[in-house]
């Protein structure tokens, strides 16, 4: 029995690691067939490792202080590439957030491992068994502590916001720096209880915890960028709905003036088809602002009606449905501003292209079994290039790339619900998916 617990704790730093993983993987988006991946991959990593340390070459390279520099290689290079491939296998993530994630858990796993160091040269009990109690003892209360107090706090919506490189970088040299020393000094022959082991533990734990501590708050630094960026992009819309309701105005002022025209010609004109003519054209003008867009909604009526003068200028036509019912739950002013930014996109989308017939933007607002379906469908020209999820804005100011789409997402976010954008065919979709509340569902 000894003999095979012998044999089993060769497996201690696989285990850690793929535990330390799974910390990363909880919060983050998963792949279908979740739970029969983290079986599967977990059986095989445990298997490969039994044998691979309980081999010969273990005995001579992994166990022997002689051989630290190989011992540093195979921790640097081989387990972080399983935790790279337990992550991606179970998860969606990008490259960088794979990083990110993978020196993340190492130093998690370095942590629990000095931990557990330390407390076997304070505690005078030695043995198989007192290690395993150790063990059993640190892992989950380590994990648990950084889970709570760190990943949780870094990890929004599935994703980890890794955009700047560099601290990734920095990230990966200060864990492998931290774990080359510790694995040296555990090649150094000297006690477990002498003064030189446990320092060098506490200053690997100190070390760790800085490091993580550091994501924390740079994710709290990065959310209140996001929050000034934000404020920044409402109050450039507010200039720029200034600029949108002076051009209205010049616009209304125009129609007015050619009203104002029409009806002189009308009153002076004796010709019966020259009437018609002209009230069918006072008709058309009027029906601008009486009946084309009214809907039960305020928020879908605003944002038709503020667009429908430019649209008219420009050769647009909006094809709206709504099922004004099932709207009722989200706010006035967040209905307003997804539609609102949404339009925009729309509008944007559909004035490169030179054919006006081709100039339709189609509006859906319905119930899908239990969610609110908002989309919204424009035909493009050319290429449309996506980065981090939204396309590439074609605006000369970069500063507010993408900030429409990205408000639209915060929307859906708040209402637990989510946003997807597609181009197929020649045609962009922007869809936004929102849970209807239980006591909206009955109605």
């Amino acid at each position: 029995m000894t003999e095979v617990l012998e044999q089993l704790q060769g497996n201690q730093y696989i285990t850690e690691i793929l535990c330390a993983s799974l910390l990363f993987i909880l919060p983050h988006r998963k792949r279908e067939h979740f739970l029969p991946r983290v079986v599967l991959f977990c059986a095989a990593a445990e298997i490969c490792s039994f044998f691979a340390m309980n081999s010969t070459w273990a005995e001579k390279i992994w166990r022997s202080p002689e051989q630290v520099v190989i011992s540093c290689i195979i921790f640097i290079l081989i387990f972080p590439l399983v935790s790279a491939l337990f992550i991606a296998f179970c998860c969606p993530a990008t490259w960088k957030e794979l990083i990110y994630c993978v020196a993340l858990s190492l130093c998690i796993q370095h942590f629990s491992s000095a931990f557990q160091l330390l407390l076997a040269g304070l505690i005078p009990m030695q043995g198989l068994a007192a290690s395993l109690l150790i063990e059993l003892i640190t892992i989950p209360l380590v994990y648990t502590v950084f889970y709570r107090t760190s990943i949780r706090r870094i990890c929004e919506n599935g994703v980890y916001q890794v955009d700047n490189l560099r601290l990734t970088a920095a990230t990966c040299l200060i864990f492998l720096v931290a774990a080359f020393t510790s694995v040296a000094v555990k090649g150094v022959q000297a006690p477990e209880n002498s003064a030189l082991f446990l320092f060098c533990q506490i200053y690997e734990m100190l070390c760790c915890s800085f490091l993580m501590w550091i994501q924390v708050n740079q994710k709290q630094a990065l959310d209140y960028q996001h929050e000034l960026d934000m404020q920044t992009y409402v109050q450039h819309m507010g200039y720029e709905q200034l600029e949108s309701s002076r051009q209205n105005m010049e616009m209304l002022n125009h129609l007015m003036h050619d009203l104002k025209h029409q009806m002189a010609s009308m009153l002076v004109s004796h010709d019966g088809l020259q009437r018609d003519d002209l009230v069918k054209q006072i008709e058309e003008n009027l029906m601008l602002y009486d009946g084309e867009y009214w809907m039960k909604n305020e928020a879908l009526n605003t944002a038709l009606v503020e667009h429908s003068l430019f649209c008219r200028k420009n050769h647009i036509q909006i094809m709206c449905v709504a099922d004004c019912e099932c709207m009722q739950f989200v706010k006035t002013g967040d209905m307003y501003l997804l539609l609102h930014n949404g339009l925009d996109n729309a509008i944007e989308g559909v004035c490169r292209l030179e054919e006006t017939e081709r100039r339709v933007i189609d509006v859906k607002v319905y119930r899908w079994q239990k969610v609110l379906m908002i989309q919204i469908q424009n035909p493009y020209r050319g290429r449309i290039v996506f980065r981090n999820g939204l396309p590439r804005t074609t605006k000369t100011d970069q500063r507010f790339h993408g900030y429409g789409l990205k408000l639209i997402r915060r929307i859906a976010k708040k209402y637990s619900g989510e946003m997807t954008v597609s181009a197929e065919n020649q045609v962009f979709t922007l869809r936004v998916i929102l849970p209807i509340p239980d006591s909206q569902k009955t109605k």
